[in-house]
């Protein structure tokens, strides 16, 4: 066999460094800067979704805040408007509190059903928008993700 006799091996060792040298330079000069500038734009990228994620769930919570502020004066506003209301009870007649005992109960149920639905519609825009800041957010990052793994197995 030509690769046990001696005679060869100082021919071989050439050939052999010179294969090392020659793989060693490209992988020091091509892959690996590649494989860095990789690696720190996938840093930046899943950095920027982060900071995008903790954005839209800073929005989301001043979105709620701002909802349950709104149904807070929405209630207020009822209050005020019902002792105002028995406060006018009180001044009238007896038959002039049967009237307005009627309208008091009609405006009380529409206004109760408004305040139900202007109140439901409230909670279901803010548990809307926040359902839809986190889906958008964790698509997002899931879409990243998967790229990112899709480009480490190629």
């Amino acid at each position: 066999m030509p690769q046990l006799a001696v005679e060869t091996f100082p021919s071989q060792i050439f050939w052999i460094l010179i294969g090392f040298f020659a793989v060693y330079f490209f992988m020091s000069t091509v892959v690996a800067p590649n494989l860095e500038e990789t690696l720190e734009n996938r840093a930046q990228h899943v950095g920027s979704l982060v900071k995008k994620a903790e954005n839209l769930n800073s929005d989301a919570q001043k979105i709620e805040k701002n909802a349950f502020d709104a149904l807070e004066r929405v209630e207020v506003d009822y209050a005020e408007i019902e002792s105002n209301l028995i406060a006018s009870f009180r001044e009238q007649s007896m038959k002039e509190k049967e009237a307005l005992y009627k309208v008091f109960a009609k405006e009380s149920r529409s206004k109760s059903e408004l305040l139900a639905e202007t109140s439901e519609k409230c909670f279901n825009e803010v548990s809307g928008d926040i359902d839809d800041i986190v889906q958008a957010a964790m698509l997002k990052i899931n879409d990243s993700t998967k790229r990112n793994i899709a480009r480490k197995r190629v």
